[in-house]
């Protein structure tokens, strides 16, 4: 079960208390303990009931693997929602599926777009959705990145989150939602932001994100739950509450644990900064 104090979610099962929201809360070594696997999909899937308005932006329908794919939930709350006409969205991780990014054009926002496995090179789609060749990561750098719909892979260019705001122009703004969908690069970008770059990470608004557990994964699964099972938590005591979580399914991927449809790819999560949400 679940039950609230002062936004703080505290989880009776399993042994698996407190959800992190406030520092006083604690009383889990979520740095260093090793979650089961049970306990690992029963926090990252827990979410709070903290936004009365969400809508689905983009998805493409009928996906021969995954169903629908590219769709993200954003919360249209006062004071979190992205205001239409001076919105701003950074969308990694485009793979040629452009539904989330031109649905946020069309809402009203500047959309910027990143992704290195592509063959396009840097231009302007529609009239506010700005197209870079480049990755995110933890470190700016070349890495070895598996192509899109290609079985080889090629040295391409990532930045870290800083660099990528430099390049834009954006360092000082508010990021009205950041999308980040990059096979498991996420670790890499979530160590750099939640230990080195936190300022930056506080004028994000809403963060929806796939992690992926257990493929793109150059580790032990169990080394790659440790490491989100400390990520999430960690963004989550820096102010950032769940509103959703669920399992993509994609084929031949999922399958049923304890009652409940599990995947063994990834997960779709949306978090919004407790900052902007008006009290």
């Amino acid at each position: 079960s679940v039950v609230s104090d002062r936004n703080v979610t505290v989880l009776t099962l399993k042994g698996l208390q407190p959800i992190p929201g406030d520092s006083s809360k604690y009383a889990v070594d979520y740095e260093n303990i090793q979650p089961s696997w049970s306990d690992f999909y029963a926090y990252i899937r827990e979410t709070v009931d903290a936004c009365r308005n969400v809508k689905q932006f983009g998805g493409q329908d009928n996906h021969f693997i995954v169903g629908t794919d590219g769709n993200y939930k954003v919360c249209l709350d006062e004071g979190v929602a992205p205001t239409p006409g001076s919105c701003t969205v950074l969308s990694f991780g485009i793979n040629n599926e452009w539904s989330f990014d031109d649905a946020m054009e069309e809402y009203g926002c500047d959309v910027y777009s990143f992704d290195p496995t592509m063959s396009d090179p840097e231009h302007i789609r529609g009239k506010r959705v700005h197209f870079y060749p480049l990755g995110l990561g933890g470190v700016t750098q070349e890495v070895d990145i598996l192509l899109s719909k290609s079985i080889f892979s090629a040295k391409c260019q990532v930045l870290t989150y800083r660099d990528i705001l430099a390049k834009i122009g954006k360092t000082n703004s508010i990021i009205d939602y950041l999308k980040v969908d990059i096979e498991g690069f996420e670790i890499d970008f979530l160590e750099n932001v939640l230990y080195d770059d936190q300022e930056l990470l506080f004028r994000i608004k809403q963060i929806g994100m796939e992690l992926h557990p257990t493929v793109f994964a150059s580790e032990n699964t169990s080394v790659r739950k440790q490491k989100y099972w400390r990520l999430v938590h960690k963004l989550r005591s820096l102010g950032f509450t769940p509103i959703f979580g669920e399992p993509i399914p994609v084929w031949l991927l999922s399958y049923t644990y304890e009652g409940k449809t599990e995947s063994l790819c990834c997960y779709e999560i949306v978090w919004i900064n407790n900052r902007f949400v008006k009290k």
